[in-house]
Formats: structure tokens, C-alpha cells, sequence
């Protein structure tokens, strides 16, 4: 590998991998694949990923998906069945009201 540090580069690699590294970073970790096939392995996985992102956008740029994903039920975020006071319908401040126990007079 070098003899260098992997990891201070291998944060740069898809930043790299899509041209947006700065000019000193990217000729340092360019320095550094020439060393470290590691590196450019994954260099070379992350290129291909970022080849398979932008032919996706251009594919669905301001086009419709043919099949739209079924309406989500608003508020769950993806997340299980509330629990808790807050699905027990016990909102606000307090389940007491404002003077409740609990609640400083």
C-alpha cells in the first residue's frame, strides 16, 4: 500500500471519483494510487457507481416514474405504530394539564 495511510485518503475517493476533489487533494491521492491498488480497486467500484447515478438522472430527469409509489400515510416516516401517551392521545405539556403533579406551581 505504500506505505501510507489509507484512511486519510479513502474519505477523498468518491469526491475523487466524480471529479469534484480539489486540485492539491486530488493530485495527493492521485500520488497515492499510483501505490496502492487497494485504493484504486475501490476507486474504480466507486466510479462505476457514480457512471450507474448520473445515467439514472439523466434517464429521470423531469420524467414521470411509470409506476409511482403508493400514497404514504402522512406523519409516520417510516417508522412503527406510536406508543406512549402521544398514541394514547395524551398530548401537550403534560397528561395533567399545566398545574399538574409534576409540573412546578
Amino acid at each position: 500500500m505504500g506505505g501510507t495511510d489509507c484512511g486519510e485518503y479513502r474519505i477523498g475517493l468518491g469526491v475523487y471519483a466524480i471529479g469534484r476533489l480539489a486540485d492539491a487533494e486530488a493530485d495527493a491521492l492521485s500520488a497515492h494510487l499510483d501505490d496502492c491498488p487497494p485504493c484504486r480497486d475501490e476507486l474504480a467500484r466507486l466510479r462505476d457507481v457514480a457512471e450507474l447515478l448520473a445515467r439514472s438522472a439523466r434517464q429521470w430527469n423531469g420524467a414521470v416514474p411509470p409506476h409511482p409509489s403508493p400514497a404514504r400515510k402522512r406523519g409516520s416516516a417510516g417508522r412503527g405504530p406510536r406508543t406512549g401517551a402521544s398514541g394514547a392521545g395524551l398530548r401537550g405539556a403534560c397528561a395533567y394539564g399545566a398545574a399538574g403533579p409534576g409540573r412546578s406551581r
